[in-house]
């Protein structure tokens, strides 16, 4: 079975999107399908361009422009290129960013191949503009595309409640959990920098003005108020985007310049040196725009207590007291008091690891991929009926 992912995130880009995405794939060509994927490059001048990813065909294709984090473009023309080499059973669009799966949805109706729509987060917006431009892509764009497709695939059965898109097509929603496996992070690298005399608290994410929702501003706020009776407490931050400038600036007026250290992307061995080292890993997020936390699940891999915003799809991963902290979003006393919970005591600390551990082993690559592919496979035979 050949399947074409259209998506604008990709590998080398690690964010959950893309990660999940490669991730699924990897497994669907272990079991001797055919993965090929869509996505964008990575600047307007690039030129179209295939290559292989990890054994995984790779089209990428230029854009006219960027949106905070969104590639732009009439991906229609390249997409229909692709398709027509191709010749994929299925096509799966990813909305991890605007209009690629909408173009995409639309040759595959016209070819009578079978489309399903993997949604990640509702888009929660800000200014007027922002909010604007989201009511028109939802009415005029997303819900058509939705409508087309066989499936709609969702991360959790959690989120399918929560999400305020989801809820208009409950009977062609369905989740297929993100899953991450500790074989990914066998080789550990550590950072230049030597963390063994502080107590690292872990954040992992985008940077980006448009992912202020992840709360890392509630989080360094949170730790200018554990200095005093942890000194030698360490934020480590990994990520980067188009904001990085405003948390270091925002960590030098808390007064924890010297307490927060900002990595920047960073490989997977270096990533899981600091998963196996860290005290704890915070995500404290405050919308609805989280739709998963991947690198939530990702620490709970190497045992670790997790503390995250009680928001989005998070708490169908992260349970209270049982395998991490669920605090309430945008509240650095709160967020600050559950910090110091995890650093005080470390039994408790030690147990929450021990169940984390527990919740990532049940998020099995295999249990998500068989549900995959029986979706596909139900589609085709409706198809030949």
């Amino acid at each position: 079975m050949k399947v074409l992912f259209a998506a604008p995130n990709f590998l080398p880009l690690t964010n959950g999107a893309a990660v999940y995405l490669h991730r699924i794939c990897v497994q669907l060509k272990k079991l001797g399908h055919e993965p090929v994927v869509f996505t964008s490059a990575f600047s307007p001048k690039e030129k179209d361009s295939v290559t292989e990813v990890n054994g995984i065909k790779v089209y990428s294709s230029g854009f006219l422009f960027r949106y905070s984090n969104t590639p732009v473009n009439f991906w229609s023309f390249p997409l229909k290129k692709v398709i027509e080499k191709e010749k994929p059973d299925i096509i799966v669009g990813s909305v991890s960013n605007p209009f690629m799966a909408d173009s995409v949805s639309g040759i595959a109706e016209k070819k009578s191949i079978p489309f399903f729509l993997v949604y990640y987060n509702d888009y929660i917006k800000q200014s007027f503009f922002e909010k604007f431009f989201v009511w028109l892509y939802y009415s005029f764009f997303l819900n058509k595309t939705a409508n087309s497709s066989n499936k709609i695939i969702a991360l959790s059965d959690y989120y399918i409640k929560k999400s305020f898109f989801l809820g208009r097509f409950p009977e062609k929603t369905v989740s297929v959990p993100p899953f991450a496996d500790l074989s990914e992070f066998s080789f550990r690298e550590p950072l230049k920098e030597d963390f063994s005399k502080n107590r690292v608290i872990l954040f992992v994410g985008a940077l980006n003005k448009g992912q202020k929702y992840k709360g890392l501003s509630c989080l360094i706020k949170a730790v200018s108020l554990l200095k005093k009776s942890f000194p030698e407490i360490k934020l480590v931050v990994v990520g980067e985007g188009n904001n990085s400038s405003y948390f270091k600036e925002l960590a030098f007026k808390a007064g924890i310049k010297e307490n927060v250290f900002f990595v920047g992307s960073i490989p997977k061995n270096k990533l899981a040196f600091l998963y196996s080292s860290c005290e704890a890993l915070v995500l404290p997020s405050e919308s609805n725009a989280e739709g998963f936390g991947l690198v939530l699940l990702e620490a709970m891999l190497f045992s670790k207590p997790v503390i995250a915003g009680n928001s989005g799809g998070i708490p169908a991963l992260v349970k209270n007291n049982f395998n991490g902290l669920l605090v309430e979003p945008g509240n650095e006393i709160k967020l600050a008091k559950a910090i110091e919970f995890i650093l005080s005591d470390k039994k408790k600390a030690k147990k929450l690891g021990k169940n984390a551990l527990i919740t990532a082993k049940s998020f099995s690559p295999e249990k998500s991929i068989n549900k995959l592919v029986s979706l596909f496979e139900e589609a085709l035979n409706e198809k030949t009926k």
